[in-house]
């Protein structure tokens, strides 16, 4: 029997149970006002056409992601499009790929739905995250004015699914 690295997180649904670690995750991500309440994490668990996905190493959540199906009206002959919600890892832990193995299984999912594109939204200001998404295969097609706290802008970037 082989021992499982302990170095390669384990990925699996967020449940519930999940909330509390990923309200702390998201607020060491991200500055006040910016990150999500608990309340706007807890309804990513319970969207429909929505998955949030968790990153564990030896039972600690390390990480997670969300991504959710974008309604489209019935009659558009468009393939489905998904959002990315956000990607969330602690920081002692993002030089460790957390973010793409996250990103691929969400991938991966919007795909499986009949998914042609992901779009999101990153501050303008936040030079890393735009360099991950870049790397990620995402390029820029507008600017969001005042999309965070009215005041912030942010790129609308997109990816298509190949």
């Amino acid at each position: 029997m082989t021992v499982p690295d302990a170095s390669i997180p384990t990925m699996r649904p967020a449940v519930l149970q999940d909330l509390d670690a990923l309200v702390a995750i998201d607020a060491r991500c991200f500055p006040a006002g910016i990150a999500y309440p608990g309340e706007e994490i807890a309804s990513l668990l319970f969207i429909r056409g929505a998955l949030t996905l968790v990153a564990e190493r030896s039972t600690k959540i390390i990480g997670f992601a969300s991504l959710r199906l974008l309604h489209q009206p019935r009659s558009a002959q468009l393939l489905r499009r998904g959002e990315l919600i956000t990607i969330d890892i602690l920081p002692e832990f993002r030089r460790d790929r957390v973010g793409w193995q996250l990103h691929q299984k969400l991938e991966d999912w919007l795909r499986t739905k009949g998914g042609s594109s992901i779009e999101l939204h990153v501050a303008i200001d936040n030079k890393a995250a735009l360099h991950f998404y870049e790397r990620l295969g995402y390029r820029i097609v507008a600017r969001v004015p005042r999309y965070y706290l009215e005041t912030v802008d942010a790129w609308r970037m997109e990816k298509f699914l190949l």
